[in-house]
């Protein structure tokens, strides 16, 4: 039916839903009766489904491929495979998954054995959450709240890799936090020490790790250094991020480093994973390297 096409034609344009007001402001031209009934004949034939983001339900066009897909799943199979599309990179837990679907476990553990098969989804695992399997679709990639992002490799945290990093951090800003051939240090409003955007750019260009590392990462690493006592964070006196809201910091080396207390240098300040440590998982207390060390001081 031609209306069917342009409620279609509409929706399809925005990936990220269209509300019934749009819908109705777009297609004024028909009775709003009409485009209802419009409405409820593409959702049952599969071309439209409703989603919620936040207090607004939408409805969102779904493609020729999606139809053929979803087209060879059983009833289960597509309730399944909506909320593991809706978990997004975050992934959804099995209870989670009953809890929403009401289905039976039996009939939960057959759809996705279905849905693996048909190679739509996969299971990770969570470093949080080492015990606890999460399915996602086939095709997305998983958050680093999951993998723990590039300060673990195979669910364990790598210690070398962190500290190696941090070296390297260490070297570029000390290199540019004191005058050359000289014991001088610069003036109060010296804008020249690095920031974390072009410690990355130094990592990068020099090839140091393979790791793609964000700027957020690189910050971690730097707070580290500053909670260890080697480095100082320094506000700039001009916004020379540019990004309005957001502080471009600048890192000075301290100079004439003593020799570090353990009483002064508790390791859970400055552990790049310590908002993932908790009392059970790959990252806790009882398993910490860094801990080790410093009880044995």
């Amino acid at each position: 039916m031609e209306l069917d096409e342009a409620v279609y034609n509409t929706v399809v344009q925005i990936p990220n839903g269209v509300d019934n007001e749009l819908l109705m402001t777009t297609l004024a031209m028909y009775p709003p009766e009409s485009i209802v009934n419009s409405i409820n004949r593409l959702l049952q034939t599969g071309q439209l489904e409703m989603m919620q983001i936040g207090k607004d339900l939408r409805y969102r066009a779904v493609t020729s491929g999606e139809q053929q897909r979803l087209a060879t799943l059983s009833i289960d199979e597509r309730l399944v495979y909506k909320h593991i599309e809706n978990s997004k990179n975050e992934g959804i837990w099995v209870r989670i998954l009953k809890q929403k679907t009401n289905l039976a476990q039996n009939v939960i553990n057959r759809s996705l054995k279905g849905l693996e098969q048909k190679a739509m989804i996969k299971s990770v695992k969570s470093v949080k959450h080492p015990t606890r399997k999460l399915y996602m679709l086939i095709d997305m990639v998983p958050s680093s709240e999951i993998t723990g992002g590039p300060w673990y490799t195979d669910q364990e945290m790598d210690t070398d890799f962190i500290d190696t990093l941090g070296q390297q951090c260490y070297k570029f800003v000390y290199a540019h936090s004191f005058p050359r051939g000289s014991t001088a240090i610069y003036s109060a409003n010296h804008t020249g020490f690095p920031t974390a955007s072009q410690i990355r750019r130094y990592i990068g260009e020099n090839r140091i790790t393979n790791v793609d590392l964000s700027v957020e990462n690189i910050e971690e690493l730097l707070s580290m250094l500053v909670y260890d006592g080697k480095i100082e964070r320094i506000m700039p006196t001009i916004d020379i991020g540019g990004s309005k809201g957001k502080v471009d910091w600048m890192y000075r080396a301290v100079k004439g480093i003593g020799r570090t207390s353990p009483f002064t240098d508790i390791p859970c300040g400055r552990c790049p994973a310590f908002e993932r440590c908790s009392d059970t998982g790959p990252v806790t207390p009882a398993k910490c390297e860094y801990f080790k060390k410093w009880l044995s001081f």
